[in-house]
């Protein structure tokens, strides 16, 4: 999955969505702590990264893909070994379902200063 986080070019404006609290919505004003976005790449999948530069948590919602939902792979505010959540982790299924219930909703909560890579993938529910 780390794979994802290279790139062999500059992504155009098609790979790259910006986005807020909400998908597509990103606040650009001097008071904003929050910005994310999506890369997109044909090969490789989708990343949604996020950065909550705010002293508040939030709840964010996530694009909707349908057929695929998002997993978390990086979350600065939890504790090692849970904020790198690697293919080889033996309790990275646990981790993975204590997000379900958020995920199911395309929400996901990001604790005050924390930063979070999500990988695009399969539904196998749907």
């Amino acid at each position: 999955e780390s794979e994802s986080l290279g790139l062999n070019d500059f992504p155009t404006a098609e790979r790259l969505q910006w986005h807020g609290h909400s998908p597509g919505t990103p606040d650009w004003s001097e008071a904003s702590r929050f910005v994310a976005f999506t890369l997109i790449d044909s090969v490789k999948g989708a990343l949604y990264i996020a950065f909550n530069t705010s002293h508040l948590p939030v709840t964010i919602s996530l694009p909707e893909w349908p057929g695929y939902r998002w997993e978390p792979l990086v979350d600065t505010s939890k504790p090692a070994p849970f904020d790198f959540l690697t293919d080889d982790l033996p309790e990275r299924d646990t981790a993975i379902k204590q997000y379900a219930h958020f995920l199911d909703a395309n929400l996901y909560p990001m604790l005050s200063y924390s930063s979070i890579i999500l990988v695009l993938s399969p539904d196998n529910d749907a």
